[in-house]
């Protein structure tokens, strides 16, 4: 079975962190998770204590990784990335609003071809009517401004050869939001093969967010320095398409 890490970013989740590695970790035999890493970042509250006390666990492996200040989520999942050693690496949130019950899918669109497999959240009807306001606005702004052909850029379930993070890495500047933009830009750039998969998503409690007037300016500008570090987006070539 194929090895894969898990890269769980993580700031203040005292309240959730237990609860989504308990389901990662009773779900590791059927699925192949042979490490997940918590990469705390910053965190004020009880969540590295509540991670070393899973590090006692044998199989699979948990593992803390600690940012001495908050750096943002992007810095977090590039830490995690670096840290992985498994065949794999799978991205989920801290809240695992998308499940492990989909790697089983996205292994097998990569041992067809794929280097990347993104997810695309099937049903957004329980969302907040902010979430969904502002999903819809960054999907736009990202069209506008980038490019991608994906419907679901932030979608919070990725999986990847560890190669790809190997190459992708040391071209990414983003270190707070848009991670999941500038890493399908620069992965699509170098040649990568990326699979949408239609996931299952879940609403849990407790989104950052906001938006405010500070979401409008700050948004379009990550997206156009992305767009002028790294270029457009392309649309995929039909003969990749599975």
């Amino acid at each position: 079975m194929t090895a894969i890490s898990v890269v769980l970013p993580a700031k203040d989740e005292e309240h959730r962190i237990a609860a989504t590695l308990e389901r990662l970790v009773a779900a590791a035999p059927a699925t192949g998770i042979t490490e997940i890493i918590v990469v705390d970042d910053g965190s004020t509250d009880r969540t590295a204590a509540i991670v070393r006390e899973f590090a006692q666990h044998p199989t699979p492996l948990v593992r803390l990784v600690q940012h001495e200040r908050n750096r943002g989520k992007s810095a977090s999942l590039r830490t995690g990335m670096q840290a992985a050693q498994g065949d794999l690496i799978a991205l989920f949130d801290a809240d695992l609003s998308v499940g492990p019950e989909h790697l089983a899918d996205a292994v097998a669109l990569i041992e067809g071809g794929a280097d990347v497999v993104t997810g695309k959240r099937r049903q957004r009807e329980t969302q907040p009517f902010v979430r969904q306001a502002g999903s819809r606005l960054f999907g736009l702004m990202q069209r506008t401004l980038v490019g991608l052909p994906f419907l679901d850029t932030q979608c919070p379930f990725k999986v990847l050869r560890r190669e790809v993070a190997e190459q992708v890495i040391p071209h990414l500047f983003v270190d707070r939001w848009n991670f999941d933009v500038e890493f399908l830009v620069v992965a699509q750039k170098l040649g990568f093969v990326i699979r949408e998969l239609l996931v299952e998503w879940v609403h849990v409690d407790g989104s950052t967010i906001r938006l405010t007037p500070g979401y409008f300016i700050e948004q379009p500008r990550v997206l156009w320095q992305i767009r002028r570090r790294h270029g457009a987006g392309k649309l995929q070539r039909r003969e990749r398409a599975r």
